[in-house]
């Protein structure tokens, strides 16, 4: 399988429309409540929600991490971090992998303290893959990763909100910024991956 699928899919409009991609399922359930469907009743998670939470979002979160820019041990620090945060607050978080994803890119950041990179501040420059994780990895998850790594910090880190199902407007939510600065970010994050995909002959000019 090429990455003509997975890219293609992130490129197929040239403008981010206000059609929005469904948002995070709650502690209760994927049935329950989004932060973009208030109406449905969110179901007050339990110490049995958190077990089952971290085996639905801990592959997921890594993902997340790495598609920030982090190489695999850093994500996977970052994530655990992120579990080990929320087990302590567990039954005040109502929609876990919003929460869970806003820490761990948290901690990532923190993490890049140690490269003199300001906390807060998407890394420019990502982490690399170690040879383990690069084998695990299918060849198109590796080259999502590696096209997503091309992109300037700030379309990177909107991309992969975006790609992990979180709309424009919750993931302004998550930044603290404005969904049209969101969507004007993923614009051009588009545009540049379409380009990518035109360079290596997988997109039609």
């Amino acid at each position: 399988m090429t990455l003509a699928g997975p890219l293609q899919e992130m490129v197929s409009t040239d403008a981010v429309t206000a059609t929005e991609p469904p948002g995070t399922a709650p502690a209760g359930g994927p049935a329950a409540a989004t932060p973009g469907n208030p109406g449905a009743a969110a179901a007050r998670p339990g110490v049995a929600d958190f077990a089952v939470c971290y085996r639905r979002e801990m592959p997921g979160l890594v993902w997340f991490v790495m598609s920030l820019g982090a190489g695999a041990e850093e994500a996977a620090d970052a994530a655990q971090s992120a579990f080990a945060a929320a087990f302590a607050v567990w039954e005040t978080i109502r929609y876990p992998a919003a929460w869970l994803r806003r820490v761990a890119q948290r901690a990532y950041y923190r993490q890049a303290v140690s490269r003199e990179i300001p906390v807060e501040t998407a890394p420019d420059q990502p982490g690399r893959l170690s040879v383990t994780a690069t084998v695990e990895f299918r060849d198109e998850a590796r080259e999502v990763l590696a096209a997503l790594a091309e992109l300037p910090a700030r379309q990177r880190e909107v991309m992969a909100w975006y790609v992990d199902g979180f709309s424009p407007t919750e993931i302004a939510r998550q930044l603290g910024t404005d969904p049209a600065a969101v969507r004007q970010s993923l614009a051009k994050a588009r545009k540049n991956l379409k380009h990518r995909l035109e360079v290596t002959g997988r997109c039609p000019r």
